[in-house]
């Protein structure tokens, strides 16, 4: 049949079929012909369309500078890290996702042969673009097909996050394609690598967070560094990033997927590349395949924020005010210069702008707090045995409801270590932990309370050896005793010491040891109260208006902080020059420092002020307020220091410092209930200090200088021992003399008679008044009636005359005394007609 035809169409037997054969050959020549003319002019037309389309829609890009692009493409959020004071990571600054950039070197080589092998196997040999690539994409995407391959290389994968968005479109891809080829032109091929391992995500770590970049993506599901991943390992996080909350091993909180079959098999097919792609041995690949990546996973574990909650809390908010206060300096923006209805604002800005640089910067923030002592800190206030068994409440009114509700007040404990002479916060308490957790609220650094006898040392004492009023051996009378320089209210109570016992004249060291009241506050009114309490001021304390002028203010009535407490307490400590205390040592980026501390430092007392103090403080814990603690204390060493006590038992203090080191402790109630226990309270504040110097000493020793003792500066001589002060009390004033003993009897009896005594009393003075006026008138009549009667006088008269006149002198006496009282009777009945009258007046009126 094939011949026959064959035949046919070559040899034509007639003329009119090889006419036909003709014919036809033409038409289909034409036909052909034109086809190709016209999917020429079809393809021309749909290629100068598709560049005219493709103009348009990147019209509008400008191309920006290589060393800009390049920028922005390094440009992504970087998590800053926390360091303790000796040098361990603390953890990462809490933030959306977590990053921790790595130069290529130190990558595995598995893993960079996992990433191409998987994302772009042609990457060294592209210029940014593969067109056989994007046109398969589009066509895909033209066509709705059901199966995408993806076009895009690594380049453009890494503008899409750095410089463009995630928007499905022609005109992103255009511009994606555009910039791809220049960033080709910026970058060498390991630096484009090494900025897409640095950004791109890997789902959640052990932690439960977010991360991205393959350093965090290597420490947070392997718990190791990208440099040291195995294969499997480097294939397993290779897989990620095409779907990364897909193939995350971790949900959130940081739980291992129950189902881990997709993240496996994703692991696999990457395994599967790298050998197609001859990166492995057969070898290696059945080796790998067989692999339990399981094993390697890192546990789920807790946030050093749940950790070490109120550390994490007390440096990121200490790094954003140093970080506000640097992005401020960088604007060139001063305080002092800001209008002071803006400066509020101007420093929420700012401070705003200081939490996400510090969130999202990659700075590296070096606290002063040693990590062995900080811990060793903590075991007595997580000890419940430390404190009251039974819970105390307090009514406080609910924000929400409005409704007045009895809240838990439990027994509450707060402390702090600092270096003196470098004012270095070696480790704190912030509070108790109830329950095994802290709450939000940092004891040491934000709770203000009154101080009590705590403020004796550094407010009276002191101040008073340094004016030379008092020396150690001043003797001072303890006696019951007013506040002499403010006004005497009525009811006001005389000052009084614990126990309320006064022992009469005492020196002032022995005062200080067993913390006696009346000689601080005798001490204190002799001097200048405003020069004294600057003092503290000098030393950060901020103290009212109030307080500057109270007597009261030598007992502790002025609130502060345990630290500033432990940082007035070792200026004593270091010879009169005060430290700022800090916790924040330095903070760097990219290996330099943008800043390091300059603690504050100022000369407050003189040396030998200073060592006379603290030589009458080392008493308190041999003989005085502190023998508790010194006989549970097992850290040798020269110690001084003082116990504190407030109104109504709500504060207890004990602060005491080594040449080395001062450690303040306070113990008290949130909503200021007493402390349980009138005397076992300080037993307890006490028992918590010793066990917090001993556990302190026992994880570092280096710091307390135990075999050191307080050197006695040349200033101070023999003299200063003695009682050589300025300090006299003043001669109390003799007693006025008693008055007479009539004169008081009659005090006395005019203080018992009654109202109406006392008006018996003006009646008779009265009468005795007319009586004396009525004899003086019959005197004066007697005379005229010898005159005009001519009577003889009394010498002259006869007898029977004289007895006579002697009757009618008599009869006229008893007729005048009649009448007296006739007259005082009828002004007695008019008195209460009156009053009568007026009373029935003010009835009939009410």
């Amino acid at each position: 049949m094939r011949e026959n035809w064959s035949k046919f169409w070559n040899h034509p037997r007639t003329k009119a079929v090889r006419h036909w054969s003709n014919i036809t050959y033409d038409v289909s020549w034409n036909i052909i012909l034109f086809l190709i003319i016209a999917v020429l002019l079809i393809g021309s037309f749909s290629v100068g369309a598709a560049g005219g389309y493709f103009a348009s829609l990147v019209k509008g890009t400008k191309a920006p500078p290589l060393t800009e692009m390049k920028q922005q493409v390094n440009s992504y959020a970087v998590t800053s890290q926390i360091y303790w004071g000796s040098g361990e990571k603390l953890t990462n600054v809490s933030t959306d996702e977590e990053r921790q950039p790595v130069d290529i070197k130190n990558i595995s080589p598995y893993l960079l042969d996992a990433v191409l092998s998987t994302e772009d196997t042609d990457f060294y040999q592209h210029d940014g673009v593969v067109p056989k690539a994007t046109l398969r994409a589009v066509l895909q995407e033209l066509t709705n097909s059901a199966s995408r391959t993806g076009g895009s290389t690594l380049t453009q994968q890494l503008i899409k996050n750095q410089i463009l968005t995630n928007e499905v479109s022609f005109e992103r891809k255009a511009k994606e394609i555009i910039l791809a080829l220049r960033l080709e032109n910026a970058m060498s091929k390991d630096e484009i690598l090494q900025a897409y391992l640095n950004v791109v995500s890997f789902g959640r770590n052990s932690l439960g967070r977010n991360i991205a970049g393959i350093e965090a993506a290597s420490q947070g599901v392997f718990n190791k560094s990208a440099k040291k991943l195995t294969l499997p390992q480097a294939a397993f996080l290779a897989g990620i990033p095409k779907n990364p909350y897909y193939y995350t091993p971790y949900l959130q909180g940081g739980v291992v997927k129950k189902d881990l079959t997709p993240s496996i098999n994703r692991m696999k097919t990457v395994l599967k590349r790298m050998y197609v792609a001859k990166n492995i041995t057969k070898e290696q690949y059945e080796k790998a395949i067989k692999y339990d990546i399981t094993k390697d996973f890192a546990k789920q574990s807790k946030r050093s924020r749940d950790t070490y909650p109120y550390v994490y809390d007390l440096a990121e908010r200490e790094a954003t005010k140093i970080m506000t206060k640097y992005l401020m300096k960088q604007d060139g923006i001063k305080e002092d210069e800001v209008k002071p209805s803006e400066l509020a604002e101007v420093r929420a800005n700012y401070q705003d702008q200081a939490l996400v640089a510090l969130r999202q910067g990659g700075y590296k923030v070096h606290l002063t707090l040693d990590k062995k002592i900080h811990e060793s800190m903590q075991q007595p206030a997580k000890n419940n045995g430390n404190f009251p068994g039974s819970m105390q409440y307090k009514q406080v009114v609910d924000p929400k409801t409005k409704k007045t509700v009895s809240k838990q007040d439990p027994e509450e404990t707060a402390a702090v270590m600092v270096q003196n002479e470098t004012g270095r916060i070696l480790g704190f308490v912030g509070g108790r932990y109830m329950d095994g957790k802290a709450d939000d609220f940092n004891r040491a650094f934000q709770a203000k309370r009154q101080i009590g006898s705590t403020a004796k040392p550094i407010l009276v004492y002191s101040n008073g050896i340094e004016n030379g009023l008092i020396t150690p051996g001043s003797t001072v009378n303890d006696e019951e005793y007013y506040y002499q320089t403010v006004p005497r209210q009525p009811g006001d109570r005389p000052i009084k010491n614990e126990g309320g016992r006064y022992r009469g004249n005492v020196t002032v060291r022995t005062a200080l040891e067993l913390s006696l009241n009346v000689p601080a506050v005798k001490i204190y009114e002799k001097m200048n109260m405003s020069n004294s309490i600057q003092k503290l001021v000098d030393m950060g304390v901020e103290v009212p208006d109030a307080i500057r002028y109270a007597p009261s203010a030598a007992l502790g009535t002025m609130e502060i902080t345990p630290v500033e407490l432990a940082g007035a307490y070792a200026t004593l400590a270091n010879y009169g020059e005060f430290v700022q205390p800090y916790v924040i040592s330095k903070i760097t980026k990219d290996g330099k420092n943008i800043y390091k501390a300059k603690p504050k430092k100022k000369r407050i007392y003189e040396p030998r002020t200073a060592y006379l103090t603290l030589d009458m403080m080392r008493g308190v814990f041999t003989k005085g307020t502190a023998t508790f603690a010194k006989d549970r204390l097992n850290v040798p060493g020269d110690w001084a220091g003082k116990t504190g006590t407030t109104n109504d038992v709500k504060d207890s203090y004990l602060v005491g410092s080594t040449p080395g080191v001062t450690l303040a402790v306070w113990t008290g109630h949130d909503q200021n209930n007493s402390l349980i226990g009138p005397t076992t309270y300080y037993q307890r504040t006490q028992t918590l200090w010793s066990q917090m110097a001993n556990a302190a000493y026992g994880a570092n020793n280096s710091y307390f200088k135990s075999g050191a003792r307080f050197t006695q500066p040349s200033s101070v001589t023999a003299n200063d021992f003695k009682n050589s002060g300025r300090f006299k009390e003043e001669d109390k004033k003799k007693k006025p003399k008693r008055r007479r003993k009539k004169r008081k009897l009659r005090k006395r009896k005019k203080k018992q008679l009654s109202e109406q005594k006392k008006k018996q009393i003006e009646r008779k003075n009265r009468n005795k008044k007319i009586n004396k006026t009525n004899n003086k008138l019959k005197q004066m009549r007697r005379k005229k009636q010898r005159k005009t009667q001519n009577v003889l006088p009394r010498k002259k008269q006869k007898p029977r005359q004289r007895l006579r006149r002697k009757r009618k002198l008599r009869l006229r006496k008893k007729k005048q005394m009649y009448r007296n009282n006739k007259n005082n009777r009828k002004s007695k009945m008019k008195r209460k007609a009156i009053l009568l009258k007026t009373n029935k007046k003010k009835l009939e009126h009410n």
